[in-house]
């Protein structure tokens, strides 16, 4: 069973506000795509499981998608696939909250977590 912390509402913000931006960015984070659709981020999420298999990482879930990239380095996990579109932004926005990913997933790993702490 695995358990769900959900990342702060504010870490999020930030990839809400990318995706509203448009699915595409270049490697300095500027949109090369604009667009806009009412309510379309109604459900975005941000997840760490903290009791899952390893690596460590975390999933943004969006439209009925669902992706995990490793907390450690940003990649995404192998084989995983949806939300591909947004690689970028994910990506972009991993670069910016690495070290709040980390703190979230130490303090939140249960003393039973297959997975151990990581080094900021």
């Amino acid at each position: 069973m695995s358990v769900e912390i959900s990342i702060d509402e504010e870490l999020t913000e930030e990839l809400r506000q990318s995706f509203c931006n448009g699915p595409i960015i270049d490697d300095n984070g500027q949109h090369l795509l604009l667009e806009e659709e009412v309510g379309r981020f109604k459900g975005l999420v941000a997840s760490i499981f903290a009791d899952e298999h390893p690596p460590p990482h975390f999933a943004v879930r969006y439209q009925g998608q669902t992706a995990s990239f490793s907390i450690e380095d940003g990649e995404r996990l192998p084989g995983n696939r949806g939300l591909e579109k947004f690689d970028k932004n994910i990506r972009k926005w991993w670069r910016d909250n690495k070290d709040a990913l980390i703190e979230r997933w130490n303090a939140n790993r249960p003393s039973d977590c297959p997975v151990g702490p990581i080094k900021a």
